[in-house]
């Protein structure tokens, strides 16, 4: 894997990883209402989050699309010149019938 990638992917596991913490934080404060009511004014950071998190996937996607396509052509190349070398070989053997 490309470096860029790892890097990618590390920024990933640390956004959820962010938002497993946050999510058990929240969770041992359900009985506070006054704590929740503070969170409701910092709502506005969970929506920033969420849309961080849709980017994310977003370049994943992309990124998967743009290898998956890179890769196809890789694979045409290789099969062309795969063909190409077996009708050498097979130019090599009728040649070697003839004489």
């Amino acid at each position: 894997m490309k470096k860029n990638r790892l890097i990618f992917y590390g920024i990933f596991a640390f956004f959820h990883l962010f938002i497993l913490i946050f999510s058990l934080y929240m969770d041992s404060h359900e009985n506070d209402v006054s704590f929740l009511f503070e969170m409701q004014k910092k709502i506005w950071m969970i929506k920033y989050g969420s849309i961080i998190g849709v980017i994310l996937l977003i370049v994943d996607f992309v990124w998967l699309m743009k290898d998956d396509k890179q890769h196809a052509q890789e694979k045409k190349t290789l099969e062309h010149e795969l063909n190409t070398l077996k009708a050498k070989l097979f130019d090599l053997q009728e040649a070697a019938k003839k004489s």
